[in-house]
């Protein structure tokens, strides 16, 4: 065992460094008859220590071969082409990645080792068998966790260092393989530790969508036309598992929010799939978990900052929605720091949505945002009674009425002229702030003046 793991360190070592490293990214049959070695090691070998290791070796074999990749690209690349991703890659031009001489297949199949022994609910055959435990919950402990998070990474990246065609023919399985992982911990079928999957989960998904072979122009439709299945699936898995409060549907809303942000628009700008995204988060809107508001308006915030084709839809479709349930704020406000931090990123979702309009409809949004920010001040005698959420509402209110108002000052003395009762109410809120600033700062003067300049150590009294 020792032996193993000295041998694994010395290789890592090794390939740490660019001149070994670009050496066997130049050889692919070297990289292939490595990745084989590394496979009989993770079938053979339980050890957490040594799986790990040969994940991170892998990772340094696949970051050799995209290493190798982008130079003879680079150097293809002719100055008439430059807007176009060249032939060089795995697949070629049929798309086919031979077993026993593809790294890309090589290292498929070991990452394909590695998440069903973990997860044997990804495996079709395995999913109803004894050895998959069907739909039981699967422990997997901080370790397994890293070694599937390390799979993860390392499939996200093999599209990258195929042809066009040959990213084709890997995406279907390297996407059923992370929309899988992803269900699995959204259903909490993966035990305690699964909240430390989210991120790698996520991770890798955003390298997927991002990956330049996505907008070649060989490979753009085919692309196009299997993240719109992809993003059907999760769409598909968000109606039918039963989802727990909070956690789990905050995983779903994020990795909805990185298919809109990170794939091209044509993929999310289809119907029905655009529809059915402006539902979920129509749904996610109505949620009485202050958790999943809050991070909803955290997402639509992103959304309403992203690409026009994208942003524009959710912006028609839910500001009416997020206008209403800031008004319901004054009548019912925020009791405990949950619910102060929804509405206070509702405000921030409101504000962003003002911004992404159009100069001449901005000043418009700005009408409806300030009236919303003057609502949620307290006049004097409510404040000084008021729980410590409404306070800071209160104050976070006055802090933004502070920062925006001079920003659209034409906008913002036209409303106060022609609503004097929140002209009164600003100016109140105002003078008390004042009023505060200066008896916090004059309070320690107070203090020691009534401080005896000799403190008994012990009280007579």
């Amino acid at each position: 065992m020792e032996n193993i793991n000295s041998c694994l360190q010395a290789l890592q070592a090794l390939l740490e460094v660019p001149w070994p490293r670009s050496k066997v990214g130049n050889d692919q049959a070297l990289s292939v008859e490595l990745l084989s070695v590394l496979h009989r090691l993770i079938v053979t070998r339980e050890s957490p220590s040594i799986q790990l290791a040969v994940l991170e070796l892998v990772q340094l074999i696949v970051c050799a071969a995209q290493e190798h990749v982008k130079e003879k690209r680079h150097i293809d690349d002719g100055a008439a082409e430059k807007e176009t991703v060249p032939e060089f890659g795995e697949g070629r031009d049929t798309g086919g990645l031979v077993p026993g001489k593809s790294l890309v297949f090589g290292a498929l199949e070991l990452c394909l080792c590695t998440l069903v022994r973990k997860l044997p609910q990804l495996s079709p055959k395995l999913a109803g068998s004894p050895t998959g435990r069907g739909g039981q919950t699967c422990f997997l402990s901080n370790t397994d966790c890293r070694l599937v998070t390390s799979a993860l990474a390392i499939l996200s990246e093999l599209p990258s260092i195929c042809s066009p065609e040959g990213s084709v023919s890997v995406l279907p399985t390297v996407l059923y393989l992370l929309l899988g992982v992803l269900r699995e911990a959204v259903k909490g079928s993966v035990g305690a530790e699964s909240g430390q999957l989210v991120p790698g989960i996520l991770q890798a998904l955003r390298t997927v969508l991002t990956s330049p072979m996505s907008r070649a122009e060989k490979s753009r439709g085919a692309w196009t036309e299997l993240l719109q299945c992809a993003l059907h699936t999760l769409l598909e898995s968000w109606n039918t598992d039963k989802m727990e409060p909070g956690v789990d549907e905050v995983t779903m809303l994020t990795s909805l929010t990185i298919f809109l942000l990170y794939a091209s628009a044509e993929v999310s700008t289809v119907e029905p799939l655009q529809t059915r995204c402006i539902q979920a988060f129509r749904a996610s809107l109505e949620s009485k978990d202050p958790v999943v508001l809050s991070k909803s308006y955290q997402l639509l915030v992103s959304l309403f900052q992203g690409p026009a084709p994208v942003a524009r839809p959710f912006i028609l479709a839910l500001g009416g929605r997020l206008v209403s349930q800031l008004e319901e704020v004054e009548k019912s406000r925020p009791q405990g720091p949950a619910e102060l931090q929804a509405v206070q990123d509702a405000i921030r979702a409101l504000e962003a949505l003002v911004f992404a309009a159009d100069e001449t409809h901005r000043p418009q949004l700005v009408a409806v945002l300030l009236p919303i920010l003057i609502s949620l001040l307290l006049d004097e005698n409510a404040l000084a009674s008021a729980p410590a959420a409404s306070r800071s509402l209160h104050e976070s209110a006055l802090r933004d009425l502070m920062r925006i108002g001079p920003q659209h000052s034409a906008v913002f003395k036209a409303l106060m002229a022609s609503a004097p009762h929140m002209k009164a109410r600003l100016e109140a809120a105002v003078k008390g702030n004042q009023e505060s600033v200066n008896t916090k700062a004059q309070a320690p003067r107070v203090i020691s003046k009534n401080t005896p300049s000799i403190q008994l150590k012990i009280n007579f009294l």
